[in-house]
């Protein structure tokens, strides 16, 4: 696999190369102070070897400063204008000083300030919806959970009433169950910044511009019913909403025979709750989590049956993307019946196990790995059992970039343990750490050859997919992407990078040596084939047609599940969204 020079940088270096927004005059900005990995208290790795912990160290740090800030309060904005926004708050307590604060939007860290400046001006992008918070870090590089979540929507500079004009020359074109549509630009006063595609009335995809450009004028609609008639229609929109009337409306018949990637897709199940981990038993049962409601859901692989069949004990939200997340089997789980699940609790993060036996045995549970950091984003969650009979989990950095550089910190991992929650013997650095500098990693799947492939989240500029080797080092903070300080040859470049705005994908799964990405900044599905150790023939499935796309994983029948994650999932509130789970027949 090819390498890629990196070298590890600051918090404070990842600010400036990767914030797309920046701190004006009026908020100084210091050094984020020691480039630093702190223990996670009490952390320990259970079930497996006896008295075995984990703990984060930094050299020259004292040992006894452990404890983490408080989280900063009472966050506000002072000013807001279309170009730029005033935060300020009050200040964290700590038991040595509060060096630096963190401030960051939805998950992604803009910039830091100096530990005794409470407030900041961010240049920001009208009409758009940012959720706002800070942490707290020390000298040590303990790093606070955050403060509660600011929603700052800017005005936009001018007001805007004028319709885009109508899409012309529409065209479709059916190429067995997909059908192709083209169309002439439209224009406005402003710009156009989407079209969306309607099919027999109603909206089934959307295609937006990028980094200021516009957006393209082509749609493939993918899995539609063999031999049927579909009316579509195209409307233009600018970004303050104002919508153009519907184009013509063009009308075409799908072949007798699917000759695409991907056939036909069918929505099983809806929930109000977000589904994040889901599984397929050897008996086509599929079980999958609700994220906020904390519990599994079992049913039938059509659908039917669905019930809650318990509650994982002690899990806790985040106001963000914690709570019930990966869920995996092992190939031996006709006898032994565990089921492994990766949750948030109100202090880290967990793997653990228990039994199912048409009910959730909650007085079986186990836990395997426990200390894995846990913070409002960031919390990684994803499972996967590997040909080796061991459990493969993703870690986030628990929003502590530096922590992921550190090999006795779980934080930023891709860790590899015993179904039990023993270490094996060949791990690397005689704990559960598999690989290493990794952001927020959140598939995990395996090809035909053994090897592991990982998706990882990004900050502002490139997501990845790397192959994980034992005792890889991704480059996180100092690289995202091969965006950064990348001039150390022992780190490990991905194999395929992704804008974020296109990608920001969570789930993977691989089916006859085709990867498939279940993005949700990207609204989108990506297929590429496995060729050696690079990712070919990339392909777009669901461009805006179901939205956000959180889990991918393949059915027992060689197709895929797909689950969607559009609404409520960055708080913890359950049951406030609108969200399908979908079977994907591929070709």
């Amino acid at each position: 696999m090819p390498t890629n020079p990196r070298h590890r940088g600051s918090l404070a270096t990842l600010a400036l190369l990767t914030g797309v927004c920046t701190v004006l005059a009026s908020a100084p900005t210091a050094a984020a102070g020691p480039a630093a990995t702190a223990g996670v208290p009490g952390a320990s790795v259970t079930g497996g070897v006896p008295g075995a912990s984990v703990t984060g160290g930094v050299p020259g740090a004292s040992a006894a400063d452990t404890r983490p800030p408080t989280p900063p309060t009472n966050l506000r904005s002072t000013r807001l204008t279309c170009q730029s926004v005033t935060l300020a708050w009050s200040a964290s307590r700590d038991d040595v000083g509060v060096t630096a604060y963190d401030i960051y939007h939805d998950g992604q860290l803009v910039t830091s300030v100096a530990g005794g400046t409470l407030t900041a001006t961010l240049t920001v992008a009208q009409g758009v919806t940012w959720g706002w918070y800070v942490n707290a870090r020390d000298a040590a590089g303990n790093v606070s959970q955050a403060s509660a979540t600011l929603t700052v929507t800017p005005p936009f500079c001018q007001s805007d009433t004028q319709r885009p004009s109508t899409p012309t020359n529409l065209a479709a074109t059916a190429n067995g169950t997909d059908v192709r549509l083209t169309w002439s630009a439209s224009t406005d006063n402003v710009a156009v910044t989407r079209y969306d595609i309607l099919r027999d009335g109603r909206t089934v995809g959307s295609v937006t511009g990028t980094a200021g450009s516009p957006p393209v004028t082509s749609f493939t609609d993918t899995g539609l019913t063999v031999d049927t008639t579909f009316r579509y229609t195209v409307t233009a929109r600018d970004a303050q909403g104002n919508a153009s009337p519907a184009s013509a409306a063009v009308s075409v018949r799908t072949g007798s025979a699917c000759t695409s990637a991907v056939c036909v897709t069918t929505v099983v199940t809806t929930e109000r709750d977000l589904p994040w981990g889901l599984v397929q038993l050897p008996d086509g049962t599929v079980l999958y989590g609700r994220r906020d409601l904390f519990d599994i859901v079992a049913m039938r692989p059509d659908g039917t049956g669905k019930t809650s069949v318990g509650t994982v004990p002690g899990v806790a939200g985040t106001n963000g993307e914690g709570g019930v997340l990966g869920l995996a089997v092992a190939p031996t789980f006709n006898t032994d019946r565990w089921l492994y699940v990766y949750h948030t609790t109100s202090t880290d993060n967990r793997i653990v196990r228990m039994r199912y036996t048409d009910t959730l045995q909650t007085s079986s549970a186990q836990v395997l790995v426990s200390g894995i950091p846990r913070n409002k984003y960031h919390n990684g969650g994803r499972l996967r059992f590997g040909p080796d009979g061991m459990l493969y989990a993703a870690t986030g950095d628990g929003q502590t970039p530096d922590r992921a550089q550190d090999v006795t910190d779980l934080a930023g991992k891709v860790l590899r343990i015993r179904p039990d929650g023993g270490v094996p013997a060949d791990n690397p650095f005689g704990n559960p750490v598999w690989s290493y500098g990794h952001r927020n990693p959140q598939g995990l799947a395996f090809d035909s050859r053994g090897r592991l492939f990982a998706q990882e989240f990004g900050n502002n500029a490139m997501d990845e997919t790397n192959i994980i080797v034992r005792g890889g080092n991704y480059g996180w903070p100092a690289c995202e992407g091969t965006v950064g300080d990348c001039a150390n040859p022992n780190f490990t470049a991905p194999v395929r990078t992704y804008p974020v705005a296109d990608a920001s994908c969570s789930g993977i799964a691989i089916v006859r040596d085709a990867l498939y990405l279940a993005c949700l900044r990207g609204n989108r599905m990506y297929r590429f084939q496995i060729s050696g150790d690079m990712l070919t023939g990339g392909q777009q499935f669901f461009v805006g047609t179901y939205s956000r796309l959180r889990t991918v994983e393949p059915t027992l029948d060689g197709n895929l599940w797909l689950t969607t994650s559009t609404g409520g999932d960055k708080d913890s509130v359950p049951n406030n969204s609108n969200e399908r789970i979908l079977k994907v027949t591929l070709g």
